[in-house]
């Protein structure tokens, strides 16, 4: 059997689903590549009990397709921070189990996106997440803003997760020099504008919920794993919301 196992962001957010999971393994290996952990693998290993083998995209991408082969024998699990089929690149695992005729099962774990609501935002009114990437020589993606910028034309919120470089997540200040930079040359002030709120270190004691403007924020000297929310036009209960918990002029 294949276990796809969600861990949340942090240690204490593992279900007991997720506990068990990783006790009846034969074999367990963590995703070191999509997301930041808040804990360490050595904790992780504590709680399931055995040794945890730590890979990057490559090996995922490329390389685990023989590992599920071996999991018509043996049980295997992957450990995923979040909620492993949060995004789409684990999905692939389940689709190739399923052509292999290996069975199967997902564990399901908290999010970022468990956290929206916190926010004082309507969890309804949000529209395609994007992932801003910060430009590297011969690489300059510049698309996600204007996923930002359909969104808020369509009036809805787009939760932007940074990028990681070199296994550091990108800060709060580096996305939004990128995003003022992008936008300053398409002679627009949607980002410059806009309320924006920052969702820092999700799932710890250090937790951050903090909204203003980009301007604001980008001088704030906030901790890392961080997410951006780029607001639409707020409601009135969702600005009342936002005043009230974060106590921000907005």
């Amino acid at each position: 059997m294949f276990y796809l196992i969600s861990v949340g962001l942090s240690i204490r957010q593992i279900t007991l689903e997720a506990f068990d999971t990783m006790r009846k393994c034969d074999e367990l290996y963590f995703d070191t590549y999509t997301s930041i952990y808040a804990d360490t693998l050595q904790k992780l290993e504590q709680i399931a009990g055995k040794n945890i083998v730590p890979l990057g995209r490559l090996e995922i991408e490329g390389l685990f397709f023989e590992k599920l082969k071996a999991a018509k024998e043996k049980n295997i699990g992957l450990i995923v921070v979040g909620n492993a089929l949060f995004a789409t690149t684990h999905i692939q695992l389940l689709i190739d189990c399923a052509e292999l005729g290996v069975p199967y099962k997902f564990i399901p774990g908290v999010s970022l996106t468990s956290y929206l609501g916190l926010t004082g935002l309507s969890t309804y009114r949000f529209g395609e997440t994007v992932s801003i990437v910060i430009p590297e020589e011969h690489y300059s993606p510049k698309s996600f803003y204007e996923k930002i910028a359909r969104n808020y034309k369509n009036n809805l919120h787009s939760l932007c997760l940074l990028d990681i470089k070199d296994g550091k997540p990108v800060t709060v200040a580096s996305a939004l020099s990128r995003l003022l930079e992008i936008e300053k040359r398409r002679k627009r002030k949607l980002i410059k504008d806009a309320t924006i709120i920052v969702i820092c270190k999700a799932g710890t004691d250090e937790e951050i919920v903090i909204a203003g403007k980009a301007s604001e924020l980008a001088e704030k000297n906030l901790g890392t794993p961080a997410s951006l929310i780029i607001c639409a036009e707020l409601s009135e209960n969702e600005r009342r919301a936002i005043k009230a918990l974060y106590m921000q002029k907005v």
